[in-house]
This record gives C-alpha cells, sequence and structure tokens, in this order.
C-alpha cells in the first residue's frame, strides 16, 4: 500500500499515475474535502497534458502567451497557457483518482511520521511508501530533514474583466523585490504580488484597478528545491519538495513533472530523486535568474524595455541589446534573465 500525505495538486496527481501504473493508494488528507490553497492558477498546457485526466473543462481563460511589464512599455512571449479554476479542478482530479481505484481518507490530519509509521490525530498507520505531498510546511519533509528557500505571495480574485489574453508579469520594483502578476479569467482576474497585502493595494492604486474583492489570499511558496527528497521509503513532491520554479514561482508545472517521475520510480525511491535532481525542472538557471532578477534595477530595465517594446522574445535582435555590452554588469544580469525565461517558457511556467 503506498500512502499519500496531502490531496493537492501533487498528491492527486502522483495518486493518478500510480493508479494508472496498478498500485493500490490511499491519500490521506487533513481538511474534509478538497480545498484549493492560494494559487495565481496559472500553468502552461504541455505541463497540464502530461497528466493522464482532460484539465479542459477546467480552463477559466486560454492565454496567448506572458507579457512582461514596466511602465509603459512591456514585451511578450507566446506560450499556449491557461488560467485554471483550481478549486472546481482539484475537486475533478481527486474524482478522477476515486473513480481509478484510489481512495482519499479526508479530515485525517499526519502530524508526524518514522521509518515505520504514519501518526495521525486518531490513528497509527503502518506503511510500505510514504509520499509527501503536504505542501509548504510539510510534516514529512521535517522526518527527512532539511530546508527551503521561500517567498510569500498576496493575492486578490477581483470581478474585473481584462479583454487582453496574456498572463502579465509586472517587474517595477516600486511594486515588488520580484514581480506583480494580473491574471484574466472570465469575469475576474487574479491580482497578486510576492510581497504584501499592503504592496498589492499600492500596486493596483497604481493602475486604477478597483474591482469587488471576492477572495483573499496569502501563502507561502517554496522553491529551489529540498536538499533532500528521501529517505528509507519516504519521497517528498510538489511544494513539500519545495519544487515551485525559482523563477516564476510557478509550482504546478514541477509538481506535474516530478509526479511523473516519481510514480515511474515508485520501487526506487533514490532513482526518483536522482532523475528529479537532473531533469530541466530544477536546472540552476532558474534560480541564478531570479536572483539576477532581484538584483535588477528599474533604470536598468528601461534601458533595455525602451528598445524592445512590443516585441516578442524571439524577434528580439543582436542590435536591439548591443548597447548593453557598455553596461557589463546590467549584461550579466539580464543574461542570466533571458536565459531563466527561455527554459522557463520550454519546460513549463
Amino acid at each position: 500500500m503506498i500512502y499519500i500525505v496531502g490531496a493537492g495538486p501533487a498528491g492527486l496527481v502522483t495518486g493518478l499515475f500510480l493508479v494508472e501504473r496498478g498500485h493500490d493508494v490511499i491519500i490521506l488528507e487533513k481538511e474534509e474535502r478538497i480545498k484549493s490553497t492560494p494559487c495565481g492558477e496559472g500553468c502552461d498546457l504541455q505541463s497540464l497534458k502530461i497528466i493522464p485526466f482532460d484539465s479542459s473543462p477546467y480552463f477559466e481563460r486560454v492565454v496567448d502567451g506572458i507579457k512582461f511589464i514596466l511602465d509603459e512599455k512591456s514585451f511578450y512571449a507566446k506560450i499556449n497557457g491557461v488560467v485554471l479554476n483550481r478549486q472546481k479542478w482539484l475537486e475533478e482530479l481527486a474524482n478522477e483518482f476515486i473513480g481509478r481505484g484510489g481512495k482519499i481518507s479526508f479530515s485525517n490530519e499526519v502530524i508526524k511520521i518514522d521509518s515505520r509509521y504514519i501518526y495521525t490525530k486518531e490513528d497509527r498507520i503502518e506503511y510500505e511508501i510514504c509520499i509527501g505531498a503536504d505542501g509548504p510546511l510539510s510534516v514529512v519533509r521535517k522526518y527527512i530533514g532539511g530546508d527551503c528557500l521561500f517567498e510569500i505571495g498576496s493575492e486578490y480574485e477581483m470581478k474585473y474583466k481584462i479583454e487582453e489574453n496574456y498572463l502579465e508579469f509586472y517587474l517595477s520594483k516600486k511594486f515588488s523585490h520580484h514581480y506583480a502578476w494580473i491574471f484574466p479569467k472570465k469575469e475576474t482576474i487574479n491580482a497578486g504580488i510576492i510581497g504584501k497585502f499592503s504592496k498589492l493595494d499600492n500596486f493596483l492604486n497604481e493602475l486604477g484597478i478597483d474591482g469587488e474583492i471576492i477572495s483573499k489570499k496569502a501563502g507561502i511558496i517554496p522553491y529551489g528545491g529540498a536538499k533532500r527528497l528521501v529517505k528509507n521509503n519516504v519521497a517528498l513532491v510538489g511544494d513539500a519538495a519545495c519544487m515551485a520554479n525559482p523563477f516564476s514561482l510557478g509550482g504546478i508545472s514541477p509538481a506535474i513533472h516530478a509526479a511523473k517521475i516519481l510514480a515511474k520510480n515508485i520501487s526506487d525511491l533514490k532513482r526518483y530523486e536522482k532523475e528529479i535532481k537532473a531533469h530541466p525542472i530544477m536546472d540552476s538557471s532558474l534560480i541564478k535568474g531570479k536572483k539576477a532578477l532581484e538584483k535588477l534595477k528599474d533604470e536598468e530595465m528601461r534601458m533595455v524595455f525602451k528598445r524592445i517594446n512590443g516585441k516578442e522574445i524571439r524577434e528580439i535582435k543582436y542590435k536591439d541589446i548591443s548597447y548593453l555590452f557598455l553596461h557589463p554588469v546590467a549584461t550579466i544580469k539580464f543574461y542570466k534573465i533571458a536565459k531563466a525565461l527561455l527554459h522557463s517558457i520550454k519546460w513549463g511556467w
């Protein structure tokens, strides 16, 4: 019997891959029902297609790409992406998992594990394999050991309609040390920031966005990968493994890739750990790009944005950025950012 702790995206997708391979799987979930945690809800389409499940009924918006904005200027990258109704998507993932023979034990909070047992508030369960998919503050990770890097994201879902079909990222440091975002849905938007709600309010005021707030959420975003992913017959996946893309801070795509690899290597968890650490979703260029973006100054970005304004990233020519060689420090930063961006477009936002 394989036990998964947590019925979020990582736990449910891992469970689906495992039952598809004929394994007996039980998910232990502390909530009384499926419940979405804070998330921008954006994902690239190519990653969603990996799951043995049709996600398309739960697309709130199919987008043309991602757009990067500074002041009144912008450039963009074409991708096949979507904004999900994450709550309904998770509910139907759970139904699919159960329909294929998996089981979910709700209101069953795991408080600790050891090398033999999973301890809940009501029971002690002996396991053969245990998978920690229990989010940023993972109980299972405490058993394996190791810390994560974290950011805090704050987000509103608001009644506000946007016609433009892009995931928008605002890069000015007056908003955030990393970025702020607006993701369009059908009749609403997800507007958020890496930072506090006070910064988010300033961002929305500056843009003149004033809509009814439907929900207010904040959450921990663990990124860059936990140092250890496996101990004995226990493995981590998704946010429990700190797998969010360091550059974009998106967590759905890395969790999907990792879930597939974990299911394939469920009888050899050390191999799973080795494959994940060598996989492009954990590429070192992503965290280097994040650090470079955080160090980049608005005036350095303005030098570039005024020359590439309105262009698709693959249309940018050497002549557009050749002047940067007069600014070697900025050149190094932009090189790392561009490498991380192109890598994220290829392997999942």
